[in-house]
């Protein structure tokens, strides 16, 4: 498809001081944004990788006695016809909302609103998104072959992506193969993103997707494309 244009910035660093720091500067927005009257939009994801950021950003919080009034959390994506205990919604209320102090009337999630893109948009916009990115390149939950200009959109999860997240269900043979995600447009239009990515395992998948050409085959090479965007890892790039 196309060139990669290589404008996003690098910080690599072991999984626990690069949690720390992302929860740190989601907190810096946060205390400083909402003192200005104006509200922050955050997407947030689920899963094995952010939950250190959200320990940190809870117990930064608290210590500092946030208000959260005016902080609107958009999920990334969320399963279809899970069980509540394993939905995502239930991964960011144990995690982060039930340890802050934000409204419940300011945790939105896809499978509970018609026009998601649209709500985001009534709100302001995303003005940070934190992605983690898969074994096969997706980002949220689009898969491989998603289009660039794709929005919020209900989607057949892949085998490898199925096989990758069973785990984290009580009952594995429950897991849904069905779910809906924002989509590569909804994410990219996000005025900040902080990818975080950690592991040899997921060292291969970025350096295709972020040194190498834009493609559907790796959705998280469209982030090339995003002109503010910061790289977590604990592994070189280079």
């Amino acid at each position: 498809m196309n060139q990669p244009t290589q404008t996003f910035q690098t910080i690599c660093l072991p999984k626990e001081e690069a949690s720390l720091k992302v929860a740190h500067e989601i907190a810096f927005l946060i205390e400083n944004q909402a003192l200005d009257e104006d509200y922050v939009c955050l997407g947030l994801p689920t899963g094995r990788t952010p939950y250190l950021i959200y320990e940190e950003l809870a117990r930064i919080s608290n210590e500092r006695n946030f208000k959260w009034e005016r902080v609107k959390c958009f999920a990334l994506d969320e399963y279809l016809d899970s069980d509540s205990e394993d939905t995502f919604h239930a991964y960011l209320y144990k995690n982060l909302y039930s340890k802050v102090s934000i409204p419940s009337k300011n945790c939105f999630n896809p499978a509970e609103c018609d026009d998601y893109d649209g709500l985001i948009a009534m709100h302001g916009g995303l003005d940070l998104t934190i992605l983690g990115v898969g074994g096969n390149g997706h980002i949220a939950f689009n898969e491989p072959g998603t289009s660039e200009n794709s929005w919020t959109h209900c989607v057949w999860l892949t085998d490898e992506t199925l096989k990758a997240n069973k785990s984290l269900f009580k009952n594995p043979e429950k897991m849904p193969s069905k779910a809906v995600t924002m989509g590569v447009a909804t994410i990219v239009a996000s005025r900040k993103i902080k990818l975080v990515a950690f592991g040899e395992n997921k060292k291969q998948v970025l350096k295709e997707a972020l040194k190498e050409k834009i493609t559907s085959n790796l959705p998280v090479s469209y982030l090339q494309k995003h002109s503010n965007l910061e790289v977590y890892t604990d592994f070189s790039l280079d």
